[in-house]
């Protein structure tokens, strides 16, 4: 007797998927792949002295629009990836953590606050000046110098 075949559980998957395939239009190639395919002919242009921001207009004829930045970006990229190196990633800024919660006492509690020691100083600016650490945000003046 001649084993059976199970069949494959994921053909009709397979087949729903082949047919999306075939009716999904061709999606239109993005900025930078465009800018990487033409790169050659921005180089050429750029020799001849056109600006960036002509350049760009020059795309945006043709249905890719950039802002200038991101037209110098691309290009820096494109020239880079040809090149054979791997484009700059440059890293985000660091997100401020939010404080660690920390569990305090009831305020009752609470040791009081100990005053600041600061030495002695004269309560009339000399001079007729006010005190440095208005003018400069910091406790040095002319005094301590």
């Amino acid at each position: 007797m001649g084993e059976a075949v199970e069949p494959d559980p994921f053909s009709e998957l397979r087949a729903f998927l082949r047919e999306q395939i075939e009716l999904a239009p061709s999606r239109k190639p993005s900025a930078f792949e465009a800018v990487k395919a033409v790169l050659p002919e921005i180089k050429e242009l750029k020799a001849k002295r056109r600006t960036d921001a002509e350049i760009g207009e020059f795309l945006a004829r043709m249905g890719v629009k950039l802002s200038v930045g991101t037209l110098r970006q691309y290009i820096q990229n494109a020239t880079r990836e040809l090149a054979g190196r791997k484009p700059v990633r440059r890293r985000r800024k660091a997100r401020a953590k939010s404080p660690a919660r920390t569990s305090r006492a009831p305020s009752e509690h609470r040791p009081d606050p100990q005053p600041r020691a600061t030495a002695a100083r004269d309560p009339v600016p000399t001079r007729g000046h006010a005190p440095a650490s208005s003018a400069l945000g910091h406790s040095m003046s002319n005094r301590d110098l």
